[in-house]
């Protein structure tokens, strides 16, 4: 029968691995692949993305790459702001979108320039975005911080008491 600390070995291990698989795989895989991710703050965009979603935009850098009723992630690089809408009209001449909520009534007050465009949304995962974003609280970092240091002292542990088992 396996003693209470390999039982809590078996258990943080589980834990860390399903914890890194899963940042892995909701963060870092999609930025290889060259996505960048956002959490959708307000249900502007609702039915079609709902608020807390999580959305991968893929970079567009060429203007003539967008088109009417692509959905589209802008950046205020200024006020560290961004929105997701959808493009209604381009002002190819001007380099200008007019964007739509979806759930909005009329169009978005002002044109926007294409500079403040990162990209195209190209997935979305339901409600992942508040998972997102419970993961960046500093707190939380701090708890995970804490089940991966006490997970490799645990394994630690385990380990040089079984060398000093079977040294004798």
């Amino acid at each position: 029968m396996p003693s209470p600390k390999k039982k809590i070995s078996a258990l943080m291990t589980g834990a860390v691995l399903f914890i890194s698989l899963f940042l892995i795989g909701i963060i870092w895989f999609p930025s290889v692949l060259g996505y960048k991710t956002f959490t959708v703050e307000t249900g502007s965009m609702e039915p079609t993305i709902k608020e807390g979603s999580m959305i991968y935009v893929e970079p567009c850098t060429d203007f003539e790459e967008y088109q009417v009723n692509d959905i589209v992630t802008f950046t205020d690089t200024v006020k560290k702001q961004s929105f997701t809408h959808r493009i209604v009209a381009i002002d190819k001449e001007e380099g200008l979108f007019t964007t739509k909520g979806d759930a909005n009534e009329i169009e978005d007050l002002e044109p926007i320039a294409a500079t403040y465009a990162v990209g195209k949304v190209r997935m979305t995962i339901p409600l992942l975005g508040y998972v997102s974003t419970f993961l960046k609280m500093t707190g939380v970092k701090i708890a995970l911080a804490i089940v991966y240091v006490a997970w490799a002292a645990i394994e630690i542990e385990l380990f040089l008491a079984e060398r000093k088992k079977r040294n004798g």
